[in-house]
């Protein structure tokens, strides 16, 4: 039998820690990115604001998470994210819907382009993004099978324009 919602509070704090590590400047991108990647199950499915993208594999899951890191980091902004809370749901026995708040802490150059009430001065701003997460029957490890990162982008556009410039 699966023990579904402690196997995906495990993969959440999993997964936090491999996110946290874009918070240090002194950490590759491409490491961030694999132990990302690790919690991603082939065909991952990705929706943000009406587009979907298919990571068929852990080495496309790797270059695609790698490019947006990069991208988050030309633009000033920076990968400082860090897990604020997190809502599991089961919706069978061996899947769940999870909610992860992340908050964003821009760099001192990305500070210059958010404006106070928009989490200027250090304290950046809070996203949700919404994952499938599936254990597999046999008790393994759990993984995220989709997001949607709505909420992110929609945020980040009103936060950080220059993000889309």
């Amino acid at each position: 039998m699966v023990n579904l919602i402690p196997a995906a509070k495990a993969a959440i704090a999993g997964y936090a820690s491999a996110v946290s590590l874009g918070g240090n400047s002194s950490i590759p991108y491409s490491t961030t990115a694999a132990a990302m990647a690790n919690f991603y199950h082939a065909n991952f499915t990705s929706f943000t604001l009406g587009t979907v993208t298919v990571f068929p594999d852990a080495a496309f899951a790797r270059a695609g998470i790698e490019r947006s890191l990069v991208q988050y980091n030309q633009s000033g902004l920076g990968t400082d994210f860090r897990y604020e809370r997190s809502k599991v749901e089961a919706v069978g026995a061996t899947s769940a819907v999870v909610w992860i708040t992340w908050r964003i802490v821009p760099t001192a150059r990305g500070q210059e382009g958010v404006a106070a009430e928009h989490g200027g001065g250090g304290k950046g701003w809070t996203f949700t993004d919404v994952y499938g997460f599936r254990v597999p029957a046999d008790g393994g490890d759990g993984v995220w099978e989709w997001s949607n990162a709505d909420d992110e982008y929609e945020k980040l556009a009103e936060n950080y324009p220059a993000f889309f410039s």
